[in-house]
C-alpha cells in the first residue's frame, strides 16, 4: 500500500513527502444524538436568520439495527433561482 501511495505521490506532486501528507479519519465510538426539541429549535434558529436548515445525520445500532440519528444542525444560505 505505501508503494502505491508513493507512486501515486510522485505521479500527482512530483514530491516524496507523501508520508507528511497522509491524513486520519477518526471516528467517534458513540454520537450523542439530539432530543426533537434541540432539533425543532435549531431549525427555527436557522429560519428565522433566514437561512435553510439542513440536518445531519449519523448512524446508531439499536437493538441490533442500524438506525440515522440527527447529529448537527446547519445553516446554509438559501437558494434562488
Amino acid at each position: 500500500m505505501k508503494t502505491m501511495l508513493a507512486i501515486l505521490a510522485a505521479i500527482l506532486g512530483g514530491c516524496g513527502t507523501m508520508q507528511d501528507a497522509v491524513t486520519h479519519l477518526r471516528v467517534e465510538k458513540e454520537i450523542q444524538a439530539m432530543s426533537r426539541a434541540e432539533v425543532i429549535a435549531g431549525i427555527g434558529e436557522c429560519e428565522a436568520a433566514g437561512q435553510r436548515a439542513i440536518v445531519l445525520s449519523g448512524k446508531r445500532s439499536i437493538n441490533g439495527q442500524v438506525i440515522p440519528v440527527p447529529v448537527e444542525v446547519t445553516c446554509l444560505p438559501k437558494i434562488r433561482w
